[in-house]
C-alpha cells in the first residue's frame, strides 16, 4: 500500500487567520487535499479528497488527517458549517456553558444550534460536550437535519436495521441517511446500524461527501435539465450560483468556458462587465508577441525581462507599463481587439482599469494559448511557456482541482479598486492528457480582501475543472506556500518579519512588486 507523499502546508499568522474569517485553532489544520497518513488507495480517500478540495477539512499542522481518530462534536460542527457554508441569521449568543467564547469552534457550534441541527448534549440544552465523540446515531441525526434529507418510508417490520427500530430515538434519521445512501449498516454487520459506535474522522469524511453529492443531485433534478438543446451540460445551475452568492455576500462574479474538445461553451453571468485588473496582461503579452511576429523577430532581451516580471510575478510599474506603451496603449489594445475578434472591451490608459467581459477574455486567451487566431504556432508555444510558469504564490485559479496529468497556463489578476473592493480573476487554458484543450476566465470584484477573492475564484474554477476532467485533484505549487495578510500600510520588511525574517526584497518581487503592501493583500513566501 503506497502512502500519499504530498502535503499541503499553508502557515497563517493569527492576524491573517482572523482577517480571513477563519478561527485560529480550526485554521491550524493545514489547507490541502492530500495527507501524509492517508494511503492513495484507502477506501475513504476519494471522499476525503472531495471534502478537502472544498475546504471542509484541512488536516493537522504536521500534514496528517488522523483518519482513525473518533471525530468530536466540535469538529463535526465545524465540518457541517463549512460544508453547507452556513451564515448566522441572528446574533451568536453563546448558549452553551462548556463552549468558551474564545474557542475557535464556538461560532460553528452556535450556528449548528441556531439551525436546529443539535440542541446540545444534556436535557436542559446548556451543555454541548465539544470534545465528546460523535456516535453513528448522532451523526445520522446531524446529517438528516443539516442536509434536509427526506423522511424515508418504513419497509417490512418497520425498520431497515434490527437495532434501530421504530422505538429508537434516531429511527427516522437513520432511515433517512440510509435511503439517501449517506451511510448504511455496520461494515461487518449490514443488518445492524450500530448507532452507539463512535464515528471516525474518515467515516465522517465519507458521510459528508455522500451527503453533498446527494444534495447536488437533488438540486440538479429540480433546478435545470442536465443538458441544453445543443447537447452541452448545464455547468452553472441555479443551486450552485445561489450557494456561491450566499458564501460571498456582496461579491460579483462571472465566468466563461470554451471547451474545444466538445465545442461546448458555458457562461455564468455573461453580461456582467468588470474591470480586469492584471487579467488584461494576457492581452499585453499577445500584443508583444504579435508585434515581434509581424517584424519577423524574437523578443529582445529587455522585452523578455519585462514579460517575465509581468507574467510570472504580475509587476505593474515599470515592466507592464513599458510593454503597454510599446503595444500602443489603449489605442493599440483596441487594434488588437479587432485582430482577435473581440468586441466588448473598453480600454483605458490605466490598463488595470480595462472594462471587459469574461467572454472577451476567454476569446483572447484561447487564441493566445491554443491557437486559431493571428498568432503562429511558434508564438502560441512561447505564450504557453510564459503562462505556465507563474510563481508558486500566483499559480491559483485555473489550476484549482486539476487532476495529475492535466497542464495549465494562466494569468491571474488581483488588485483593490476604490469603491469596488478587491478584484480577483483568472484566465487561461487547460490541456488534458490526450492533448485536448479548454479555456476559461473567472472574474470577480467587491471582495473584502485578496484571500477572499481568490477563494471565490477558486470555488468557481474548481467546479469547472471537476466537471471537465477525470481524476482526483493533484497537489499544486500554490498549496505549499506560506501566506499572511499583513496589516494595512505594512512595509515589505514588516511582512518579511511576520513570515519568519525572510528576504524582504525577494518577498516584494514574488508578490507584485508594489512599493508597499496593499491593504488586504495576501503576501506569500516563497
Amino acid at each position: 500500500m503506497s502512502v500519499a507523499r504530498t502535503r499541503c502546508v499553508v502557515a497563517l499568522v493569527a492576524a491573517a487567520v482572523l482577517s480571513a474569517g477563519i478561527p485560529p485553532t480550526v485554521a491550524a489544520e493545514t489547507s490541502g487535499v492530500w495527507f501524509s497518513d492517508v494511503a492513495d488507495d484507502a477506501w475513504y480517500a476519494p471522499h476525503l479528497s472531495h471534502i478537502a478540495s472544498l475546504g471542509i477539512t484541512t488536516g493537522y499542522p504536521d500534514g496528517t488527517f488522523q483518519p482513525d481518530q473518533p471525530i468530536t462534536r466540535a469538529h463535526t460542527a465545524v465540518f457541517i458549517v463549512r460544508a453547507l457554508q452556513l451564515e448566522p441569521s441572528g446574533s451568536l449568543v453563546g448558549r452553551f456553558d462548556d463552549v468558551a467564547a474564545r474557542a475557535s469552534y464556538a461560532p460553528h457550534v452556535e450556528l449548528v444550534a441556531q439551525r436546529g441541527i443539535t440542541i446540545g448534549c444534556n436535557s436542559s440544552g446548556t451543555m454541548f460536550c465539544p470534545n465528546a465523540p460523535v456516535t453513528r446515531a448522532q451523526a445520522a441525526l446531524y446529517l438528516a437535519q443539516a442536509f434536509g434529507l427526506p423522511r424515508a418510508g418504513d419497509d417490512g417490520d418497520g425498520a431497515t436495521f434490527s437495532d434501530a427500530g421504530t422505538d429508537h430515538p434516531a429511527h427516522e434519521a437513520i432511515e433517512s441517511v440510509n435511503a439517501a445512501g449517506v451511510t448504511r449498516g455496520c461494515h461487518s454487520e449490514p443488518a445492524r446500524f450500530c448507532g452507539s459506535r463512535p464515528v471516525s474522522r474518515a467515516e465522517m469524511a465519507v458521510f459528508l461527501s455522500r451527503a453533498l453529492r446527494h444534495l447536488e443531485g437533488s438540486a440538479a433534478s429540480t433546478a435545470e435539465p442536465a443538458a441544453s438543446s445543443d447537447g452541452c451540460r448545464q455547468l452553472f445551475d441555479t443551486a450552485l450560483v445561489e450557494r456561491i452568492a450566499a458564501a460571498h455576500p456582496g461579491a460579483r462574479f462571472t465566468a466563461a468556458v470554451h471547451d474545444h474538445r466538445s465545442g461546448c461553451e458555458y457562461h455564468l453571468h455573461p453580461d456582467l462587465e468588470l474591470t480586469t485588473a492584471s487579467v488584461i496582461k494576457a492581452q499585453v503579452l499577445a500584443g508583444v508577441l504579435l508585434t515581434a511576429q509581424d517584424a519577423g523577430r524574437s523578443l529582445s532581451d529587455s522585452e523578455a525581462v519585462d514579460v517575465e516580471l509581468m507574467m510570472h510575478y504580475s509587476h505593474n510599474r515599470p515592466p507592464t507599463s513599458r510593454l503597454y506603451v510599446q503595444v500602443g496603449g489603449a489605442q493599440g489594445m483596441e487594434a488588437l481587439d479587432q485582430r482577435f475578434g473581440i468586441a466588448g472591451t473598453s480600454h483605458t490608459a490605466w490598463y488595470g482599469g480595462t472594462l471587459s467581459t469574461v467572454e472577451d477574455r476567454t476569446r483572447l486567451v484561447e487564441q493566445l494559448l491554443i491557437g486559431g487566431g493571428p498568432l503562429t504556432e511558434a508564438s502560441v508555444r512561447i505564450a504557453w511557456e510564459w503562462m505556465s510558469n507563474a510563481s508558486a504564490a500566483q499559480s491559483w485559479g485555473v489550476t484549482a482541482g486539476l487532476p495529475p496529468g492535466y497542464q495549465a497556463a494562466l494569468k491571474n489578476g488581483f488588485y483593490p479598486l476604490r469603491g469596488g473592493g478587491w478584484r480577483a480573476g483568472t484566465t487561461g487554458a487547460v490541456r488534458d492528457p490526450d492533448g485536448g484543450f479548454y479555456a476559461m476566465t473567472v472574474m470577480t470584484d467587491n471582495n473584502p480582501n485578496e484571500a477572499s477573492g481568490i477563494a471565490l475564484v477558486e470555488k468557481i474554477a474548481r467546479h469547472i475543472n471537476a466537471a471537465l476532467t477525470v481524476g482526483l485533484p493533484a497537489e499544486r505549487a500554490v498549496d505549499l506556500v506560506n501566506c499572511i495578510e499583513s496589516p494595512a500600510g505594512s512595509s515589505w520588511a514588516a511582512a518579511a518579519r511576520l513570515l519568519g525574517d525572510v528576504d524582504a526584497a525577494r518577498l516584494r518581487r514574488l508578490n507584485g512588486g508594489e512599493a508597499e503592501v496593499l491593504a488586504g493583500q495576501r503576501v506569500c513566501w516563497p
